[in-house]
C-alpha cells in the first residue's frame, strides 16, 4: 500500500505572511526583527528547489496600515487555496478592555484596539471557512495562545460550529504570556526558532516543527510555544527539506526610529493593557511594568479558616485549593506559602503587603476602591444554618423574633432587614465565633451566603445544618483580591480564572461543598462575568 505524501500540492496552496513592525502609536514600540522575519520565512517557502510554494501564490503584508488592507489578501487566499493555506503573523498582541486578543497593525490605537486592530476570532473565522484540505495558522505575538483556547470560551460558540477539520495552529507563547525579540537577532524568538526548524534535515512535519521550536525556546528560557491540532495536519510537512538563509542576510537593527513612548501619555484600560505588551525585551525605549509575583519564586496567600474544611482535620482548606488551582493555570512555577488571618484583616494584609493574594473575599466597592479583584470564583445567596435538628426554622419569616448572628463588615445585614421583620441581629468578627454562639444556644441561626455555610456544615458534620428551603437577597459574587494597579498580574489571572471555572477541580471542590444542583447551577460563573467584574481599575473610585 502506498503511503499517503505528507507534501501539499503547491499550486494548490497559498500562504499570507502578515508583519507589523512600525507604528504610529508611540506605545506600541517598532520591531525591526519583523521584516526579516517576513523575508526569511518566504524565501525558505518559496525556494525553488525545498521550498513547496511558487512565489506568487506566498503574499507578503509588510506594516499593513489597516484592517482592509488584511482583508483582501486573507479573502483572496482563502477564496484560491484548495490544498494548503499558510497564515503567519508577527507584530504586537494587544488586548482590548475585555481582555480579547487583537493583532496591532501599523495603524492601530492603543485607546481603540477593537476599532484598529485585527481581533483573533475574525482570522480563525476566515481561516476555519476555506474549503483548503488543510490550513495552518502560526502566530508570533504576546498572549498568542489565545487562539488555542478561545474555542473553548462561551463568547465563542459560533466559531466552534465552524468545519476545523485539517487546521493546525501554532502560536509564540501560552494565553497569559509575553512573546520575545532578542535585541538585535535578525529575528524574534519564536520565528527563529521556526525557521530553524524549517531548514533542519527532514523534512519536519509540523508536529515535529512544534518539538523542535519548543526544545530550542525552552533552551533558552522563553515561553512554550502552544500547538492545536484538529485531524492529522499535525503530519503535514510545509517545506521540501533544508534551505540555506536568504543571501545577503545580516542582523535587524537595533534600534527603532527613535520613538520613545511618551510619559504622559494617559492610561485608560486599553492602554493599561498595551503596556506589557513590548516584544523588545531588554531594550531602554520599552515601557516596563513592575514584576509580576506570578514570575517571583514564592508567593504568599491570604487564606481563613472559618470558611470550614471539607473535613476536620483536613490539611487543605477549600480557600487553599482554590487558590493552588487557580495560580498553576496562571503558569506559576513557585512555591506558595499560606497565611491563615482572620477574615477581617484580609485586606490589611494585602495593602500591608504581607500577602500577595487573598482569597476568596466578597467583591463589593469598598473593597474594589482599595484593591483589583479577579472574579467570580463563585457566586451565592444568602442561607441560613442552624443546629442539627432544629425543626422549628424551614421559612425565612421563622426567624421573626428568633436571634440571629453573621460577621462584621459583610452585607448580610441590610438583605435581613428587608427580608424578616422583627429579626434580632449579633455580630462576631467570624463565623467561628458565631458557631459557638450556635452550640451554646446565645443564637438560633446562622444567616451567611450559601456558599461559606455550606462549608462550615461540612467542616461540623453531625453539628449544623444548612436549611433547604432558604434563599434569599441577590446574588453575591467572592473571587482572589490582589494589589491594585499591576494590570498584567490581574489579566493572567483572569484568563486562568476562566480555565479554572471550566475544570474538573471546581467542578469536584464545589459539588462537594453545595448540598443541591440549585446551589451548584447558582454559584458557577460564566465567562463574561469573570471579563466583567475582573481587572475593574477604578470601579469603586
Amino acid at each position: 500500500m502506498v503511503s499517503r505524501k505528507p507534501f501539499p500540492d503547491g499550486r494548490g496552496s497559498r500562504a499570507v505572511l502578515i508583519g507589523a513592525g512600525t507604528f504610529h502609536d508611540p506605545q506600541l514600540p517598532d520591531i525591526p526583527a519583523v521584516r526579516t522575519n517576513l523575508e526569511d520565512l518566504r524565501h525558505v517557502l518559496t525556494h525553488p528547489v525545498h521550498g513547496l510554494l511558487e512565489a506568487d501564490h506566498c503574499q507578503t503584508l509588510a506594516d499593513p496600515a489597516d484592517q482592509a488592507a488584511v482583508g483582501v489578501a486573507l479573502t483572496a487566499a482563502v477564496r484560491e487555496a484548495e490544498d494548503l493555506l499558510l497564515v503567519y503573523y508577527c507584530g504586537h498582541g494587544v488586548l482590548d478592555d475585555t481582555g480579547a486578543l487583537h493583532f496591532a497593525l501599523t495603524g492601530t490605537n492603543a485607546e481603540h484596539v477593537g476599532f484598529s486592530a485585527i481581533h483573533v476570532d475574525l482570522v480563525k473565522r476566515m481561516v476555519g471557512s476555506a474549503r483548503a484540505k488543510a490550513r495552518v495558522l502560526l502566530l508570533d505575538c504576546c498572549f498568542s495562545g489565545q487562539a488555542v483556547t478561545v474555542m473553548s470560551n462561551r463568547r465563542s460558540l459560533a466559531l466552534g460550529q465552524l468545519d476545523l477539520t485539517g487546521t493546525y495552529t501554532l502560536t509564540s507563547t501560552p494565553a497569559n504570556s509575553l512573546s520575545h525579540a532578542p535585541l538585535g537577532a535578525r529575528n524574534t524568538a519564536f520565528t527563529g526558532a521556526l525557521l530553524n526548524a524549517l531548514r533542519a534535515p527532514g523534512p519536519l512535519t509540523l508536529d515535529e516543527i512544534h518539538r523542535h521550536i519548543d526544545r530550542e525556546l525552552v533552551g533558552q528560557g522563553f515561553p512554550r510555544p502552544q500547538r492545536r491540532s484538529v485531524g492529522s495536519a499535525g503530519n503535514l510537512a510545509v517545506t521540501r527539506g533544508p534551505t540555506i538563509p536568504a543571501p545577503g542576510s545580516r542582523p535587524a537593527p537595533s534600534l527603532s526610529r527613535g520613538k520613545p513612548p511618551s510619559a504622559t501619555t494617559k492610561t485608560g484600560r486599553a492602554l493599561l493593557a498595551m503596556l506589557p505588551l513590548a516584544l523588545l525585551q531588554g531594550s531602554t525605549y520599552v515601557p516596563q511594568e513592575p514584576d509580576s509575583f506570578l514570575d517571583a519564586p514564592r508567593i504568599v496567600a491570604g487564606v481563613w479558616q472559618d470558611d470550614g474544611n471539607r473535613l476536620n482535620g483536613a490539611k487543605s482548606s477549600y480557600n487553599e485549593d482554590a487558590i493552588t488551582g487557580l495560580l498553576d493555570l496562571a503558569d506559576f512555577k513557585g512555591e506558595i506559602t499560606f497565611n491563615k488571618v482572620a477574615r477581617e484583616r484580609a485586606m490589611s494584609t494585602l495593602m500591608g503587603g504581607e500577602v500577595d493574594i487573598a482569597g476568596t473575599l466578597g467583591i463589593i466597592p469598598s473593597r474594589e476602591a482599595i484593591a483589583d479583584f479577579v472574579g467570580p470564583l463563585a457566586s451565592s445567596r444568602l442561607g441560613v444554618l442552624v443546629r442539627r435538628g432544629e425543626k422549628d426554622i424551614d421559612k425565612l419569616s421563622h426567624l421573626s423574633g428568633r436571634r440571629v448572628c453573621t460577621i462584621a463588615g459583610s452585607t448580610t445585614f441590610g438583605s435581613l432587614w428587608k427580608a424578616v421583620n422583627g429579626v434580632q441581629t449579633y455580630v462576631q468578627k467570624g463565623f467561628d465565633g458565631c458557631l459557638t454562639w450556635l452550640h451554646r444556644r446565645a443564637v438560633d441561626a446562622i444567616v451567611g451566603d450559601r456558599l461559606t455555610l455550606a462549608g462550615i456544615q461540612l467542616a461540623e458534620r453531625e453539628g449544623t445544618d444548612l436549611v433547604a428551603g432558604i434563599r434569599f437577597g441577590p446574588r453575591e459574587s467572592t473571587g482572589f483580591a490582589i494589589s491594585k494597579g499591576d494590570h498584567d498580574t490581574c489579566q493572567r489571572l483572569r484568563i486562568a480564572l476562566q480555565k479554572y471555572v471550566g475544570s474538573k477541580d471546581w467542578r469536584n471542590h464545589f459539588s462537594e461543598r453545595l448540598p443541591s444542583v440549585e446551589d451548584y447551577v447558582d454559584a458557577q460563573p460564566t465567562l463574561e462575568e469573570i471579563d466583567e467584574m475582573s481587572c475593574r481599575a477604578g470601579a469603586a473610585g
